[in-house]
């Protein structure tokens, strides 16, 4: 019988596509479980729960800073454009 994995996968259209997961230990048979094993395999679930987690919030925020910055140029080459449109002219602001 093939170990448990605890998985979870991430897709956006505008990012690559990511799998965070851990091997679990296989867990004993229900009618044969004590609860020193119960325990432990609860206290190995968490800690792999915590691992997946860690590693999701690492790639996340990585694409977090990556739409960050093409947020920053996307604006630095609206203004830069703007700028270039209105070369030479005097703009009057629409506010006053």
């Amino acid at each position: 019988m093939p170990k448990p994995v605890l998985k979870a996968a991430y897709s956006a259209p505008d990012h690559e596509p990511f799998e965070a997961s851990v091997e679990l230990a296989t867990p004993a048979p229900a009618t044969d479980v004590s609860t020193a094993d119960q325990t432990a395999f609860l206290a190995a679930l968490r800690a792999a729960v915590a691992g997946v987690q860690d590693e999701v919030n690492r790639e996340l925020t990585a694409r977090m800073v990556l739409d960050a910055e093409a947020s920053t140029q996307t604006a630095a080459d609206a203004a830069a454009q703007k700028e270039e449109q209105n070369y030479g002219e005097e703009v009057v602001d629409e506010d006053e």
